[in-house]
């Protein structure tokens, strides 16, 4: 048998060295004291052992809280033994075989518990642990981390990481009524077009962006050019057709464009549509020109390009926050794209517009903004609530019902425009009418 010395109980007196002190005796051998304290200075009893070198009882170095006697433990060997009852009187002694089977282990466990749990004062009550079984390292008994306390690296993947992110995109509807009644919308299935044509109007309309072309119906036949045909509606169509090709790319993953997703450009758009129109007219022996008006929409960003006077607004709470200006180079005679003209796509004004989920952007040829002013586009906004295809329905038949109007006392921005040059202009602009109404949604993407 031999005595629990100095030197034996070292490196737990290291260990332990931030919450516990062992007062011992200085002046000479004798075996150390049953006796610890704490910071606060209040003293615990330490376990004795019986004469024939077994542990009478044990402590939670964590909470000094005495563990049942009729507890067992088992060791890595899952050899068990019995802990009988306290001897408050018999000095330390601990085996030489015990400490060499054990103290490993019990070392290990106290100075983790030590080094991961602040020191829990003694003034709380004392719980004995419950006289269950158990094994050490058990994780069903693990110590909670305190929250303060930062996790382990590990715990990193303890879960799956989530890669789901919130988007916008459009929830969309779109109406036209051509001027002329025998000039009827077409569809998106005729020939092998994207675009659909209202009159000598044209659109397209995806889930991130929107597209309106007007046809410039002013065109006279050429002189001496039997073999071309003046066909404004086809150049507006052929426009949108190339315009909404061109932004499908950034869908599909074998193009070099879907790694550029966020960083399109509608003007570049414009540009690359306007010259495979161009090809197309000579190769077809059209003559023609649009205005247009393209709107991409990336993260919480509308991006606008817009070449001409058609317009576009963004409503927000019944409330407009953005409202594009028109191109015009004179009253009624806009920037237009077409053949043998001089204006270009590098001329369109562009513009970014931040919106949120549950706006409403509203897109229209100039037959929608030149006989409504936006306060009636905002009171069918009001008045139809969130459904994108109602709204667009009911803006096109009151833009309808103004153009046809001469006795309208309201007016009409037509009219107005009209006055301010000098001209007599009653009601509104028979023309044809587009109309596209996109609600902002909020989408999860992964």
């Amino acid at each position: 048998m031999a005595y629990l010395t100095k030197n034996s109980v070292k490196p737990m007196k290291s260990a332990l060295k931030s919450t516990v002190s062992i007062i011992r005796d200085s002046t000479s051998s004798r075996p150390l004291q049953n006796t610890f304290s704490s910071k606060k200075g209040t003293s615990h009893k330490v376990p004795s052992l019986n004469n024939n070198g077994l542990i009478t009882t044990s402590y939670d170095y964590t909470s000094f809280a005495p563990l049942a006697s009729s507890q067992s433990y088992s060791s890595f060997s899952q050899t068990s033994y019995q802990a009988p009852s306290l001897m408050n009187d018999s000095p330390l002694l601990i085996s030489r075989n015990t400490l060499s089977s054990h103290f490993h282990t019990i070392f290990r466990r106290s100075f983790h518990n030590c080094a991961s749990v602040p020191f829990r004062g003694t003034e709380r009550t004392v719980k004995p642990h419950s006289s269950k079984p158990r094994k050490f390292l058990d994780t069903s008994c693990s110590i909670k981390p305190n929250p303060t306390t930062s996790h382990s690296i590990f715990d990193l993947f303890d879960k799956p990481f989530s890669t789901a992110r919130k988007s916008l995109s459009f929830s969309h509807g779109a109406s036209g009524i051509p001027k002329h009644p025998d000039k009827l919308a077409s569809n998106s299935t005729d020939g092998n077009y994207f675009s659909i044509n209202c009159g000598e109007d044209s659109f397209f309309r995806r889930h991130d962006s929107l597209g309106v072309a007007d046809g410039v119906g002013g065109w006279r036949h050429p002189p001496h050019m039997e073999h071309v045909v003046v066909n404004s509606a086809l150049y507006s169509r052929k426009l949108m057709h190339y315009a909404y090709k061109e932004l499908e790319k950034y869908d599909i993953i074998n193009n070099e464009e879907y790694y550029h997703y966020d960083n399109v450009n509608p003007k570049q758009i414009l540009q690359t549509s306007y010259d495979k129109t161009l090809r197309d007219c000579a190769l077809e022996g059209i003559v023609g020109s649009s205005t247009a008006l393209i709107s991409v929409l990336r993260g919480d960003e509308l991006r606008i390009a817009n070449l001409g006077d058609c317009g576009i607004i963004v409503i927000r709470h019944n409330d407009v926050i953005f409202r594009n200006e028109e191109q015009q180079h004179s009253f009624n005679y806009p920037y237009q794209l077409g053949t043998g003209l001089f204006d270009e796509p590098s001329d369109a004004q562009t513009i970014n517009v931040k919106i949120k989920s549950g706006d409403i952007v509203v897109l229209g040829s100039d037959g929608l903004f030149d006989n409504l002013f936006d306060d009636d586009i905002v009171e069918e906004v009001r008045r139809n609530g969130l459904r994108a295809q109602t709204i667009s329905d009911a803006l096109a038949w009151r833009a309808k019902g103004v153009s046809g109007d001469l006795n309208n006392v309201n007016g009409s921005p037509f009219q107005c425009r009209a006055s301010q040059e000098g001209l007599y202009h009653l009601g509104g602009k028979m023309d044809d009418i587009t109309v596209l109404v996109a609600i902002v949604t909020e989408t999860h993407d992964s």
